[in-house]
């Protein structure tokens, strides 16, 4: 779904500097009732922005401060665009929808995924549940496919629209030295395009986190409230827990990524890593993985008894977001899986073959047990004395 990937690579979140480690930490609150931005046709076209204005004085000074931060020029100047509330979540809207015109086998394949693993309920559709998460407090992202960042227009320049100018403008500088959208990489069978997203999301962060501290404390401090005040705060709650934890995990663990690099090898390091991403969670999650190459176990693919929509790996990352989405702790050490996936009777089903790194089966076959539990409909079992197979159908 490279239109989808593209724009949600490039999405900055509501409180993304607050939000996302609250995620991962607390348990999810009660629903709320979420009003989405609508269009209106009396906005204004958007504006052409004056070379003498705040904001392009301001984007200047973001563009040296990218340039000095990792080390080189940009190879030309990026376009910036600025829309309106409304013309922003139109243009969302827009740009999510082809790229699900273009691309409905890919539909079908995310809804067979995230509707096996309980990403999204039975009767959800990807393509909906997208829609509602590109609206949802957005406040500017970058794509890659037509080398332009967007912005959505507020009151005045404000630190938080700064602070996303200058994320997004680093996207920008990292899609110009090594080329943002990498479409192939969806075709493999590792977990190599969530590493490489979680990596370039890293990037960013880390460069604003670097801009953030040049600030005043008394900056931050206001900077820190704004992030807090942006949006409704129960905007999420629409979503499963287990979604966001995974759409969030690049933010969660690429600037942590990123900052092992960066303290290990400097920027060098970092252009390392976006041309030769990670090729699982694991080594994004532990860098050290990264760091000694460790793979995966080598497993062969489990049988399939339909139309197979995905085989490949799931990781940790996607193991560890169905877990905590549930309240279930990860016991053991993942080594490896792989993943099936296939429709039908307008059901969709996986069968999950899963490794400890240490090779024992207790503690998988708990966890998975646990999560089965609140999800329902879940088979778990030993198929060897190392591995752990889980199958389920909704």
């Amino acid at each position: 779904m490279e239109r989808r990937e593209a724009l949600i690579t490039g999405l900055v979140l509501l409180g993304l500097c607050l939000g996302v480690a609250a995620l991962f930490s607390v348990a999810r609150s009660g629903p709320s009732d979420v009003a989405l931005l609508g269009s209106n046709s009396e906005d204004p076209p958007p504006r052409a922005i004056d070379a003498t204005s705040e904001f392009d004085a301001f984007v200047s000074e973001a563009i040296a401060f990218v340039e000095a931060t990792r080390g080189r020029r940009f190879v030309h100047d990026p376009v910036v665009t600025v829309l309106s509330e409304a013309q922003f979540v139109a243009r969302i809207r827009a740009d999510l929808s082809a790229g699900f015109e273009e691309e409905p086998d890919d539909v079908d394949m995310f809804n067979a995924i995230y509707r096996s693993t309980g990403l999204i309920g039975v009767n959800d559709s990807i393509d909906d549940v997208y829609r509602q998460f590109g609206e949802a407090g957005i406040l500017g992202f970058y794509d890659p496919l037509t080398d332009e960042l967007v912005v959505r227009q507020r009151d005045e320049l404000s630190l938080l629209t700064k602070s996303t100018i200058v994320h997004e403008l680093t996207h920008a500088f990292d899609d110009q030295h090594f080329e943002l959208d990498r479409p192939h990489y969806e075709d493999r069978a590792d977990e190599v395009a969530w590493g490489f997203r979680a990596v370039a999301e890293g990037s960013a962060s880390w460069v604003e986190a670097e801009w953030e501290s040049t600030l005043t404390a008394s900056d931050q401090n206001a900077l820190l409230r704004e992030e807090q005040d942006f949006g409704d705060p129960g905007i999420f709650d629409q979503f499963q827990f287990s979604f966001l934890l995974l759409e969030l995990s690049p933010y969660q663990y690429g600037e942590p990524f990123v900052d092992h690099l960066v303290a290990g090898g400097g920027t060098d390091a970092l252009d390392e890593a976006l041309e030769d991403p990670p090729i699982t969670s694991e080594q994004v999650i532990d860098p050290t993985r990264y760091d000694v190459g460790e793979g995966p176990i080598d497993l062969a693919p489990p049988p399939a008894d339909g139309d197979i929509e995905f085989s490949g790996i799931g990781g940790q990352v996607l193991i560890d977001s169905m877990f905590m989405g549930n309240g279930v702790n990860r016991g053991f050490e993942w080594g490896g899986d792989l993943l099936v996936v296939w429709t039908a009777d307008s059901l969709s089903c996986l069968r999950w073959d899963i490794q400890a790194e240490n090779g024992s089966t207790s503690h998988v076959i708990d966890d998975f047990e646990a999560w089965g539990a609140r999800v329902g409909r879940t088979n778990v079992f030993a198929t060897d004395d190392r591995t752990v197979r889980v199958e389920r159908c909704v």
